[in-house]
């Protein structure tokens, strides 16, 4: 999936297409997106808290490695007194350190912000799907107590007619 950065990016592209149907059928971004949907899509109601449970979970996790990725390294580089003395001797030395350790931090970034983008993603996939599925069920329900409440009274009422009947 293409980062977009925002939905303007992906309207444009959308929109070089004669119909707004074709558009997002050839949209290989919107396809991996159905693709997904389709799937949590088949699951029923459990399965999909349990998977909203283990995203939100991961979610809260996101935020530590890319943290502990690019700072340890820097605190090293300025509590430690050996280091210290090697990199203040040599430029290279420094200058290489420095590019590699900022390097590092882009690249964890960036991947924060990616695995970030994709949990919401799935999330707001789940969550639409566990409300929609808790909406059916409700009305479900809901039909079937209606169709009992309506049967209920029908079969007393045969009952009475069937005993005024055998008592006569």
């Amino acid at each position: 999936m293409k980062p977009y950065g925002n939905f303007r990016k992906l309207y444009e592209a959308l929109r070089r297409y004669d119909s707004q149907q074709a558009a997002v059928q050839r949209m290989e971004d919107l396809a991996e997106i159905e693709e997904i949907w389709r799937f949590y899509e088949k699951l029923s109601i459990d399965e999909l808290r349990l998977i909203a449970a283990a995203i939100k979970k991961t979610e809260a996790q996101l935020g530590y490695i890319p943290f502990c990725f690019s700072t340890v390294p820097f605190v090293f580089l300025v509590f430690s007194a050996k280091l210290s003395t090697v990199i203040t001797s040599s430029l290279l030395v420094l200058v290489s350190a420095i590019a590699v350790l900022t390097a590092a931090a882009i690249f964890l970034i960036h991947r924060h912000f990616t695995h970030k983008s994709y949990n919401a993603m799935h999330l707001h996939i789940v969550e639409t799907l566990l409300h929609i599925k808790k909406d059916e069920s409700e009305q479900e329900d809901q039909k079937t107590t209606t169709t009992n409440e309506m049967t209920e009274p029908l079969s007393s009422l045969s009952c009475r007619s069937a005993s005024s009947a055998s008592s006569s």
